[in-house]
């Protein structure tokens, strides 16, 4: 069969490129000492002699292999819980991933790869043509040079490129600047304005990615979702379809008998300013570590409430069990009356003003017991100045509604909060999709709080505790916007209720003065409820079952009764790997090794000055594969020469050397010494 090579897809990448590449990929990804290894192997062909005989299959065995260890990587990283980062973390591990490849050609004969070892089909149609004896163009590539994109590409996804810029910026300069210099031969003029335009497009990229990255934050695709203790940025309003994830973010597992919380607070805020609510001036006192209180060695408790003591944590407290993925400063949904936390791993646990908590988790699934309905508060108690604040906007509607419905004549604490939530249910509905449109541009326009309470009377969990919080100030009664979860699904065959996204809500927190204590408050209609509960679609009941699956199989894994074993059964599978291949790769370099040992053809062998080239081109082209006679093996230099020609006649006249006695002069001696320096020097250039 005839077979075809593209010239330009074989010539490798520069030495030294590679090496230096790992080292720099090693820094980027938080990895340097296995940058610097890998960078030694990668340039180790370039000093060790040791070689083995690998053809097209065994190329097609490497790529089968990466790609299995490509899928148990994505795998494990999957099983780790990082589902979010799983696709960029699976990049940062390209380049060892794809050693086994690298491997098969710098430590094989031929120096360049077939791109049919890459696809099923296109071995099946080769050997197809094999069969019918019909010719093929095979193409070959220098893996080298995919193997410097890779690990350019995974330096790229590594944590170190946006924590330090200007190295990261410095390092693809570097390297793209050095690999086209190499490439191109020629002046350094195209290669400086080469990398003058890298550096403008990394920069102008840069540049896009921060204006892309605020553009979706102020339109909800990204930071919208994302926690702020300080800041709760309402749709009041915003007309709009409310829309909320259904994927599951906690499960909570009672112990048996015990009840359980309605609603889990994230966060409280205090000020409400156009559709906005935040925590104002007292945000200043920040996050601070909770207390521990450790009765037994290793049983330690947190403690939400300083002065609760032990009885935060007595052990006729209900309490259950919640886990979930988590990362650095989430939030935890919590009771309102939640009084310790135990059986936690954390490197840090957080509490403000307001009772938000927020963990700092050693690993990315977070497990832990809560214990509640203490008869205790996370948070302080009211703020005199914040507490019963109502905007100037708002306060003419606010003033009026209360007087309405009667909560300034009604003294007693628990039937102002029950004429209000009947007042709610009866005169009010709840949708998602909102309609009330105002803009806090045009003061002279009503608000949509005051469009909520008069005209539209329909709206959502926001509005109904945003109205809520203003309505009971009215009527001196400290109260507190409050964003979180309401425990509604349940799971009866695992004992476990369900938080998913469409479970966010928000309602009140109010002080009552009697008790002292904060307490849950919520006004919107229960006709929402049904809502939070999604239609459980075969990809959804697939989702959750893979979360369920991620999550368990993590905590198990880390469990220190199963953390041994399964160490040790994963070391074995590995040695077993590495023994059986070392083991082949030991037969196949014997077996070389036996069949230098017989001589390829009887005779003497006429040497010409040609041959001091070899071990020139051996840098270039490997060592030559057995069975290629040496002049073919010499014509794949022609990338490499600036002047083909020099090569023709070399050969031509190194053929009439040894293959016609009768040619044999001094004068071609000469000039085929001639032409051999020729080489030898451009081949160095």
């Amino acid at each position: 069969m005839n077979t075809s090579i593209q010239p330009q897809s074989v010539q490798p990448p520069p030495r030294w490129i590679l090496g230096v590449a790992m080292a720099y990929w090693g820094v980027m990804t938080g990895r340097p000492l296995l940058g610097v290894m890998l960078g030694l192997f990668v340039e180790a062909p370039h000093w060790l002699r040791l070689r083995w005989d690998f053809d097209s299959q065994a190329c097609t065995r490497a790529w089968y292999f990466t790609c299995i260890a490509g899928g148990l990587a994505a795998a494990l990283i999957w099983l780790e819980g990082n589902r979010n980062n799983a696709l960029s973390l699976l990049l940062t591990w390209l380049p060892p991933l794809l050693m086994p490849l690298y491997f098969v050609q710098s430590f094989g004969l031929q120096k360049a790869m077939p791109l049919n070892a890459f696809s099923f089909l296109a071995r099946q149609r080769r050997k197809q043509n094999q069969r019918l004896g019909l010719p093929e163009a095979v193409y070959f590539i220098n893996f080298g040079n995919i193997l410097f994109v890779a690990i350019l590409i995974s330096a790229t996804m590594g944590g170190r490129a946006s924590s330090l810029p200007w190295v990261f910026l410095a390092g693809m300069m570097i390297l793209t600047g050095w690999m086209i210099a190499a490439k191109i031969k020629s002046s350094l003029i195209p290669v400086s304005l080469a990398l003058a335009i890298a550096a403008a497009i990394a920069l102008a990229g840069q540049i896009a990615l921060k204006q892309a990255h605020e553009w979706a934050s102020s339109y909800g695709i990204t930071e919208a979702n994302k926690f702020d203790p300080n800041n709760a940025d309402t749709l009041i309003g915003r007309p709009g379809k409310v829309i909320q994830s259904p994927e599951i973010i906690w499960r909570l597992i009672p112990e048996i008998g015990a009840p359980m919380p309605r609603l889990l607070r994230l966060a409280s805020y205090i000020h409400y300013k156009n559709g906005t609510w935040d925590t104002a001036r007292v945000s200043a006192l920040d996050f601070s570590d909770l207390a521990t209180l450790e009765l037994t060695r290793g049983d330690a408790y947190f403690i939400l409430n300083d002065e609760a003591g032990t009885q935060a944590i007595r052990p006729e407290l209900p309490r259950f069990r919640i886990l979930g993925a988590a990362a650095s400063e989430t939030p935890l949904p919590l009771p309102g009356n939640a009084t310790s936390l135990r059986d936690i791993v954390l490197d840090g646990i957080e509490k403000n003003t307001f009772g938000s908590v927020r963990i700092f988790p050693k690993d990315s699934v977070f497990e832990g017991t809560v214990l509640w309905n203490g008869g205790t508060n996370p948070e302080y108690p009211p703020f005199a100045d914040q507490d019963f604040f109502i905007p100037p906007r708002e306060q003419p509607i606010i003033a009026s509604t209360a007087r309405d419905i009667g909560l300034l004549d009604e003294p007693n604490f628990d039937k102002k909060l029950n004429l209000l939530r009947h007042w709610f249910f009866l005169n009010f509905s709840y949708t998602r999709d909102l309609k009330i449109h105002s803009t806090s541009a045009v003061v002279s326009q009503p608000t949509g709080i005051t469009k909520f309470l008069t005209t539209q009377r329909e709206g959502h969990c926001e509005y109904f505790a945003t109205a809520t919080a203003l309505l009971l100030r009215e009527a001196g009664i400290a109260a507190r916007y409050t964003t979180g979860y309401v425990v509604h699904e349940m799971d009866l065959k695992r004992n476990e209720r369900i938080i998913r996204g469409t479970h966010g809500h928000s309602w009140c927190r109010v002080w009552n003065s009697g008790t002292q204590k904060w307490v849950d408050f919520d006004t919107t209609p229960p006709q929402w409820m049904p809502d939070a509960i999604p239609a459980l679609t075969m990809m959804q009941r697939l989702d959750d079952s893979l979360k369920r699956i991620r999550e368990d199989f993590f905590l198990w894994r880390n469990r220190p009764t199963n953390r041994l074993w399964v160490t040790s059964i994963m070391s074995l599978i590995t040695l077993a790997v590495i023994g059986f291949i070392s083991l082949r790769l030991w037969k196949s370099k014997r077996h070389l090794e036996g069949l230098k040992a017989f001589p390829i053809a009887n005779g003497p062998v006429i040497r010409t000055p040609l041959h001091d080239i070899e071990p020139h081109a051996r840098k270039h082209l490997g060592y030559r594969p057995m069975g290629q006679t040496f002049s073919a093996w010499l014509a794949m230099l022609r990338p490499y020469l600036a002047d083909e020609k020099l090569l023709y006649d070399a050969i031509l006249i190194h053929q009439r050397l040894r293959f016609d006695p009768a040619a044999e002069s001094s004068e071609d001696r000469e000039r085929l010494a001639e032409l051999t320096r020729k080489l030898e020097k451009s081949l160095r250039n």
